[in-house]
């Protein structure tokens, strides 16, 4: 294993598909009967959340709850409601230690770089004598693990929306001004191997945008006021003449944590089906919304058992943990009125793997593809938030077959 792991890190960093001292020499293989029943309750719990996309236009109590930014809203409601905006891809984020703990922590749904990294690492570590192993255990490869899936799936929604093979040559990638090298280049390889160029464009950069007929959203604005600067790119969007796949209905609402509260909170039960139900007690953690659903007394009295999120933070930035955070400290951010609307959900215990080292906590990310599981990653840490940009390193996590069985 030590000399397989030599081998996996050193072609990871060849390929430059992960940063050296990102990924850990562990490898674990889902156990076939939980994964399964996993599996099933994850494609549920993502098609509860594109339904919270579809109700949003319609349920006054669903937007007043989200509370989605208006400059964000108004181009929501400008969605093309003939074509049922799909949340065709999300990588959900799970915590826990079992079948009966995991809980879905967060979704993901526009972010395919640490996906398109998690195959690449297993590809690799299949490829180094480690790989006898797996094929003694007749572990399958995954469609996550094909090198080109994102470039495939993104040139087809587009080939399918009428974009012509030939303006799907040059394909825009839309990001903000301080997105990740790293994570550009390894989205751009897919379209590399296909013949194809991926070309980062600023979100706000109307002239460079108008030469492309197909995109991808890779920018979350941190601030809202910037998508003031977006209305060439709305507008193109929301019309159909710039198409991607995660449409700006799909984007802002499916991005929102608060939809985890929506998904909890017993006032919108009305959304979902009994069956959807089931999945949503099993797999969602109790969420709700700071100041509607939970009071500011209540939060601060539950602080080792609670997590504060902001309802449009990323790459772990603006997560607060209760276990992690000093009484008064806690207080104060809580009665913070900018934190007025956030998310507050109970600590999930995650999953821990003693070693030689020391003792690391993990995740497990499952990635989704046009309703079908396309494969599993984990990330691992000493901290409670697991975040490759707070230090988290990547895991090998394989299924123990093929995602299409029953």
């Amino acid at each position: 294993m030590a000399a397989a792991f030599e081998g996996v890190d050193a072609g990871l960093g060849t390929e430059r598909a992960l940063k050296a001292g990102a990924l850990l020499p562990a490898v674990s293989v889902l156990e076939r009967t939980a994964e399964r029943i996993l599996r099933r309750r994850v494609l549920t719990v993502v098609r509860c959340l594109e339904r919270v996309v579809e109700c949003y236009p319609d349920d006054p109590a669903l937007r007043d709850f989200l509370g989605v930014p208006a400059v964000l809203h108004r181009w929501i409601l400008r969605h093309d409601r003939r074509e049922r905006p799909l949340v065709d891809f999300c990588r959900p984020d799970l915590v826990g230690a079992n079948l009966g703990s995991v809980r879905v922590l967060e979704f993901n749904p526009s972010s395919p770089g640490g996906v398109m990294v998690a195959g690449s690492v297993n590809r690799m570590w299949r490829r180094s004598p480690a790989g006898a192993v797996l094929a003694e255990w007749s572990v399958p490869d995954t469609p996550m693990e094909q090198p080109t899936w994102f470039a495939d799936w993104l040139v087809t929604h587009g080939r399918e929306r009428g974009v012509s093979d030939a303006a799907a040559g040059r394909i825009a990638l839309v990001r903000g001004r301080r997105q990740s090298r790293f994570e550009v280049e390894v989205m751009r390889a897919q379209f590399t191997a296909r013949g194809r160029a991926l070309i980062p464009v600023d979100a706000d950069d109307d002239a460079a945008l108008s030469e492309f007929a197909l995109a991808y959203l890779k920018h979350i604005p941190a601030d809202a006021a910037e998508v003031e600067r977006w209305d060439g790119l709305c507008a193109r969007l929301t019309a159909g003449d710039l198409i991607a796949p995660n449409v700006l209905a799909e984007r802002w609402v499916a991005e929102n944590k608060l939809c985890l509260a929506v998904m909890s909170d017993p006032r919108f039960r009305h959304l979902f089906t009994p069956a959807q139900h089931t999945a949503l007690h099993a797999l969602v953690p109790w969420s709700r919304k700071l100041g509607d659903g939970v009071s500011v007394a209540e939060a601060i009295a539950g602080r080792v058992d609670l997590v504060v999120k902001a309802p449009y933070g990323f790459r772990g930035q603006a997560v607060h943990m209760g276990v992690d955070t000093d009484p008064h400290t806690w207080a104060g951010l809580l009665r913070d009125p900018a934190r007025r609307g956030w998310l507050v959900q109970e600590r999930v215990a995650p999953s821990c793997v003693d070693t030689d080292g020391g003792r690391y906590m993990r995740d497990l990310k499952v990635a989704v593809l046009r309703g079908r599981v396309i494969g599993y990653g984990s990330r691992m840490g000493r901290n409670h938030v697991l975040n490759g940009a707070l230090g988290s390193a990547m895991a090998a996590v394989f299924a123990p077959h093929t995602l299409d069985s029953d």
